[in-house]
């Protein structure tokens, strides 16, 4: 007689998320999972089409609970940097773990925004727009205190911080948050 599982959903996404840490995307395993969740694989493919949909979903969580972590920083009454370095190390932790699965839908959407400048179709979620709002707001905030004195668009200045806190994250540069922090804070 099959096992039956209670929360099936919610242990094949707690599962999902630690073969995830422990293997990254490329060497994830559906096979795995289900024998880890101690149930047939057709029971994960009742709940998940394919291994994609099933680590967006494990992604989109977790990168709620950053933003969610993010908003509570930008009205914090600390000083740019320390809100810059804080995001830094946010996105550094997720990105630890995530780092295929966001360069895959972030380039996804990259190809869906360009398709859409052709058509009319509706866009699909923006992952990056709710951390760019954060530190647009955190810039403009920094703006209106003089802290930040370079005149550059709020969203310009957003992006540069942010492809730029990415790229360290990916410890492929000889650079560390602090240098960033440090010619910033000097050219701001």
């Amino acid at each position: 007689m099959p096992k039956i599982l209670q929360n099936a959903r919610e242990t094949i996404l707690k599962e999902g998320y630690i073969l995830l840490e422990e293997k990254g995307y490329n060497n994830f395993s559906m096979r795995e999972l289900a024998n880890r969740c101690e149930i047939g694989l057709g029971t994960v493919y009742n709940y998940f089409d394919n291994k994609m949909s099933l680590v967006i979903e494990i992604f989109n969580t977790t990168w709620i609970e950053i933003i969610e972590e993010l908003r509570s920083i930008k009205d914090k009454d600390i000083k740019l940097e320390e809100k810059i370095k804080f995001i830094y190390k946010s996105l550094e932790k997720f990105l630890k773990y995530h780092k295929e699965v966001f360069f895959h839908i972030t380039k996804e959407e990259m190809v869906v925004k360009a398709e859409k400048t052709n058509s009319d179709k509706c866009t699909k979620y923006d992952v990056m727009e709710e951390l760019y709002v954060i530190v647009d707001e955190i810039i403009e905030v920094h703006k209106d205190n003089k802290d930040i004195t370079i005149n550059m668009e709020t969203r310009k200045l957003t992006s540069f911080l942010i492809s730029n806190m990415i790229t360290l994250s990916m410890k492929n540069t000889e650079y560390t948050i602090d240098d960033f922090l440090y010619m910033l804070v000097n050219k701001l």
